[in-house]
């Protein structure tokens, strides 16, 4: 598995990390809206949750974003604000840390996700 390069500094590739889970919200109660956009908006939550810090906001607002994203119905108006919060936050963070997040819920070995 080749892994990926980060980028110096903190400077991350916003068309890599930001701009799909933005796209999937613009998506979301459209009829283009798919499954690769419920994965990306998945991702950001996941990635968030392995990041943060267990009492953080971040991490409450990633778990709730992530249980929201498991029912039937998505509802724009709950998820948008948790998405954009989320979003921020990760681009704010330092390279390292969100691969380190990466590795580890690519591992399966972090703690279990909500249901």
């Amino acid at each position: 598995m080749k892994r990926k390069t980060l980028l110096p500094l903190g400077i991350k590739k916003r068309t890599v990390t930001e701009l799909p889970a933005l796209i999937a919200l613009h998506a979301m109660g459209e009829p283009w809206f798919c499954d690769q956009h419920l994965s990306d908006l998945m991702a950001l939550a996941m990635v968030c949750q392995f990041a943060a810090k267990p009492d953080s906001d971040v991490r409450a607002a990633a778990e709730q974003l992530f249980v929201l994203l498991g029912q039937e119905t998505l509802d724009r108006e709950k998820i948008g604000p948790l998405v954009t919060f989320t979003n921020e936050w990760l681009q704010s963070q330092p390279n390292g840390r969100i691969q380190k997040a990466i590795d580890v819920l690519i591992s399966g070995k972090g703690p279990a996700l909500p249901a």
